[in-house]
C-alpha cells in the first residue's frame, strides 16, 4: 500500500498565520467598532483590511505566497494607522490611554518580521 503523505504548513507560515489571526481578532473586537463609532473613511478602510487579513491567511494555508505580501501590507498599515488617527487627525484613543498605539506597533513589527521569515523559508520542509 502506498502511504499518502500530507505536507504540513512549515513553522514560519504557522507563526505568520497566528499573528495575522491575533490581528484579525483585534480588528474585529476593537478597531471595527471604534471605526464605526468615529465615522468617516475608517468605517470602510478597517473592514477592508480585516478582509485582507482573512484572504492572506487563506492564501498562506493554500501555499500561495501572496498571503505573505498581504501580511506585509497589513503590518505597514498597522504602523501608519495610529499615527494617522491619533496624531494627524487628533482623535484620542477610545480608552484615553496615550500609549495604546504601542501594542499595534509591536504586533505590526512581529507580523512584518515573521512574514519576511516565512518568505525567506517558503520552500522549507
Amino acid at each position: 500500500m502506498k502511504k499518502i503523505k500530507i505536507k504540513s504548513i512549515n513553522i514560519y507560515n504557522q507563526v505568520a498565520i497566528s499573528l495575522l489571526l491575533i490581528q484579525l481578532v483585534h480588528k474585529i473586537v476593537r478597531e471595527i467598532p471604534g471605526a464605526f463609532k468615529m465615522g468617516g473613511a475608517g468605517q470602510i478602510i478597517v473592514p477592508i483590511f480585516a478582509g485582507i487579513i482573512i484572504i492572506g491567511i487563506i492564501f498562506i494555508i493554500f501555499r500561495i505566497k501572496w498571503g505573505l505580501i498581504l501580511g506585509f501590507l497589513d503590518g505597514i498599515f498597522m504602523i501608519i494607522q495610529p499615527i494617522l488617527i491619533h496624531i494627524i487627525l487628533a482623535h484620542p484613543d477610545q480608552n484615553g490611554i496615550w500609549w495604546y498605539p504601542i501594542f499595534p506597533w509591536i504586533q505590526a513589527i512581529l507580523i512584518i518580521y515573521f512574514c519576511r521569515l516565512a518568505w525567506e523559508n517558503w520552500n522549507s520542509y
